[in-house]
């Protein structure tokens, strides 16, 4: 099979995706590997960030990244979407090995939302989303009126309508943490991947970032999100992974793998006060 042949497969397996995406029932369908990591190894510098990473996310499934800081979830995150190079073992995006596919077809498959949105330069709000419709093919002078009509779209979603003519610069913390997931909305990826994406919001859009995350997954998009409110996590996400020290500790239902004394183990904290957590 020539390299062409090869890379036209894998847009394939990509359209596949989506198409499940598109037309699945709305139940988590653990069977297709949408992402996942097999014996993955980080290192920064000499040093293991991530140790023997072993997970299997499926179509349409809530997942939640949990752990103290520095216990290697924003690592996972980057390895997982292909921007942190492993050093064993292979990251899986729908179904393939990431090292096997193009950056855009990766683009395609998987959206990835900072805990942070700064620029050096002045660019609208409503300007900077519409890039999130690149990875899928652009007119040659830039994002098309259906570009624009979709970045609309996903501003309205996050209820960012108000700040598309802002200069994204100008906005407060908080407002630009919900351009930067209209952003990662316009991308229209089969996962989305986030990490904190309720840091820096206010009560009343914290509220509506988790309807938005439940009413995607519900849509058959994958969610994948870094938290730090395990109060939000227990509602939300009927599937939580633990990290400590780069390392899967815990993967289950938040029941399982939130009890007390899993808590306090990876938080290094008293156990009477994880139980009131």
């Amino acid at each position: 099979m020539s390299t062409h042949e090869r890379e036209r497969e894998r847009e394939r397996e990509h359209e596949r995706a989506s198409d499940m995406q598109e037309h699945a029932d709305m139940t988590p369908d653990a069977s297709y590997e949408l992402l996942g990591a097999r014996n993955v190894s980080v290192n920064i510098n000499g040093v293991q960030i991530l140790r023997e990473i072993n997970l299997k996310i499926g179509v349409a499934e809530r997942v939640a990244i949990v752990g103290a800081n520095g216990a290697g979830k924003t690592s996972l995150l980057r390895a997982l979407s292909g921007t942190l190079p492993v050093a064993s073992g292979e990251v899986i995006l729908c179904t393939e090995p990431i090292t096997r596919l193009s950056r855009a077809t990766i683009a395609r498959s998987i959206a990835v939302v900072g805990a942070d949105l700064a620029l050096p330069f002045a660019t609208r709000a409503d300007e900077l989303v519409a890039l999130g419709r690149l990875p899928h093919g652009s007119g040659p002078g830039g994002p098309t009126a259906h570009d624009h009509d979709r970045a609309a779209a996903a501003l309205e979603r996050v209820g960012a309508t108000h700040l598309a003519a802002r200069d994204v610069r100008t906005l407060s913390a908080g407002e630009r943490q919900l351009i930067a997931i209209a952003l990662g909305l316009a991308q229209e990826t089969p996962i989305l991947a986030l990490d904190e994406p309720t840091v820096h919001l206010d009560l009343k859009h914290r509220v509506e970032i988790a309807d938005l995350l439940v009413s995607l997954a519900d849509r058959a998009r994958t969610v994948v999100a870094i938290f730090h409110e395990l109060d939000m996590v227990r509602d939300l996400f009927p599937r939580v992974i633990v990290m400590k020290g780069g390392q899967i500790v815990g993967d289950g239902a938040p029941s399982e793998v939130l009890s007390a004394a899993r808590v306090a183990d990876a938080w290094e904290i008293p156990v009477e006060r994880a139980a009131r957590l």
